[in-house]
């Protein structure tokens, strides 16, 4: 008869990501030398990806229906979520993310994300804060339209 036990530790509750064992195994890149990906996953946690978009603006139909709103945060900068004040229908919206890191040729990522009525979605900071500097990252809605039908 063979007995097996499984630990699991969490450190402080928090998550460790792969940027975490990186920086933990080597010695962080400058922000000159981070590709677009690395750049998106120090910009975002797991509840805030949305969906990759490279496609065409799609109205704004729905674009007084929702906002950018800044919460404070114990992170770095405030945490900032995408709100839906429309009452019915899910908002689909395109968000622009833009930062600029010295000498770095990555400067924005184009988000999708959906909002069902009345609720917020986790979009990322307000600020990066990175090997001892800090760096605004802006956020803009450049498209919002309404979903035909809700998923429930």
């Amino acid at each position: 008869m063979s007995f097996l036990f499984l630990f699991i530790s969490c450190k402080d509750g928090k998550k460790e990501t792969s940027i975490d064992k990186i920086e933990t195994e080597q010695e962080a890149k400058d922000i000159s030398e981070l590709s677009y990906q690395e750049i998106f996953y120090l910009l975002h946690d797991e509840d805030e990806y949305g969906v990759d978009y490279h496609g065409e603006v799609f109205g704004q139909d729905a674009s007084k229906k929702i906002s950018l709103i800044s919460t404070s945060s114990n992170t770095c900068g405030d945490k900032v979520v995408l709100q839906s004040s429309e009452g019915q229908l899910n908002i689909t919206a395109a968000v622009k993310v833009s930062f600029s890191f010295p000498g770095n040729s990555s400067q924005e990522i184009h988000r999708l994300y959906t909002v069902k009525p009345g609720e917020t979605v986790p979009v990322g900071n307000s600020k990066l804060c990175y090997n001892g500097s800090e760096y605004l990252i802006q956020r803009e809605v450049v498209s919002a339209g309404f979903e035909e039908q809700n998923e429930n």
